[in-house]
């Protein structure tokens, strides 16, 4: 079972600027979402998801760290994207999956 918590211009390129200090440097990427496996239980997720709206389903591949990732039982993974602001205001869910086949939908909460 995975949590999902989704934060909408984070201070990510603050973060990875001191997490890569000299090295790789990742700019303009506003969204963050943080994975929680809540089960007992490892999950394979791997680093894409679709975003919703009432137009379709769009899937956003262009998400940080790259690959497949094994979560632990009562671990949190990160993964990073840049997200264009008037195509996340139109959305209504982000949905992750895992290498299982299951998909785990989070709805979008916006700031009013």
């Amino acid at each position: 079972m995975l949590q999902i918590r989704v934060i909408m211009n984070s201070s990510t390129e603050e973060i990875l600027g001191f997490k890569t200090c000299c090295g790789l440097k990742m700019f303009d990427q506003n969204l963050e979402i943080l994975l929680a496996n809540q089960g007992n239980q490892p999950v394979i997720v791997p680093s894409y998801f679709d975003l919703e709206s009432e137009a379709g389903a769009e899937r956003v591949t262009a998400v940080m760290p790259h690959g497949e990732h094994r979560i632990e039982p009562g671990d949190i993974m990160a993964f990073y994207c840049t997200m264009d602001e008037s195509k996340w205001n139109k959305a209504s869910r982000l949905v992750f999956y895992d290498s299982g086949g299951n998909s785990y939908p989070v709805a979008l909460q916006k700031e009013t």
